[in-house]
């Protein structure tokens, strides 16, 4: 069976950004996800809240560990992207007003 981005999303959901305490997913991190079927390849473009990210490392090795896991999935990469910068308005809406009642 094809792994589908979607799949990969799920996947990835399960990753949680621990300054905020939202998955890196409904924060708006994720930017693209490249799937290569013939190689069994995927390549996930993200970005971080801050450039100076403390737990950069972290965050990236626990995507790394969950692209692993994916059936279909023998090889991947994560590619931190700045561009666009992230800002509160890439986080899902509903996510970003239970954020404000904080």
């Amino acid at each position: 069976m094809m792994i589908t981005k979607n799949d990969i999303l799920e996947n990835l959901k399960q990753i949680i950004d621990p300054e905020l305490e939202v998955n890196i997913v409904d924060l708006g991190l994720i930017y693209d996800i490249k799937i290569d079927e013939q190689n069994k390849k995927a390549a996930v473009f993200m970005t971080l809240t801050s450039k100076g990210c403390p737990l950069s490392n972290v965050i990236k090795f626990e995507v790394e560990e969950s692209l692993k896991k994916l059936e279909g999935i023998e090889n991947s990469e994560v590619n931190i992207v700045w561009e666009p910068e992230w800002n509160y308005s890439m986080i899902k809406p509903e996510i970003l007003e239970k954020l404000h009642k904080y």
